[in-house]
């Protein structure tokens, strides 16, 4: 997998900070102060298209936010991949990798050029009042996905 890891310039960090705070799930109650806390410890990444992020079964101790770009999350099934969803700028993924540090469940890959905000487990660890409200974020966050898929399964059935 090969992705180019920037650094956030001034002009990024101001752009970020109103976007990720007003679009972003797992930012919302979050300060500026305390995104940009986060910020400082977090990572650029940009992937070219058609490029996987995330592949099904790897490891991984980070989440990501889409700052530009389309990704498509697919899962193995019997009939091969099946696309789960398309997400888009504000977007977040690889959640769970933030909770159980466990195998990741989906595949993730760039459908359009995508530039990302990258944050490890340590990032958000790193001041315990923010990664409290991180972490309540995305419980919400995931009880909403598992209620979607509930309700998809309930109608399958």
């Amino acid at each position: 997998m090969s992705w180019i890891r920037e650094q956030f310039t001034f002009h990024d960090l101001q752009r970020l900070l109103v976007k990720l705070a007003e679009h972003v799930k797992a930012f919302q109650g979050l300060a500026p102060a305390e995104i940009g806390e986060l910020l400082a410890r977090a990572e650029k990444c940009s992937y070219g298209e058609n490029m996987p992020i995330i592949r099904e079964g790897s490891s991984g101790n980070h989440m990501y936010i889409i700052l530009d770009g389309v990704a498509v999350v697919s899962k193995k099934g019997r009939d091969g991949e099946i696309e789960l969803a398309r997400l888009f700028s504000a977007d977040s993924f690889g959640e769970m990798a933030l909770v159980d540090n466990a195998a990741r469940c989906a595949t993730v890959t760039a459908l359009t050029p995508c530039v990302l905000v990258r944050l490890t487990d340590q990032a958000v660890n790193a001041s315990p009042e923010i990664g409290m409200k991180i972490y309540r974020n995305i419980a919400s966050v995931l009880s909403a996905r598992l209620r979607t898929a509930d309700e998809a399964l309930a109608w399958r059935l």
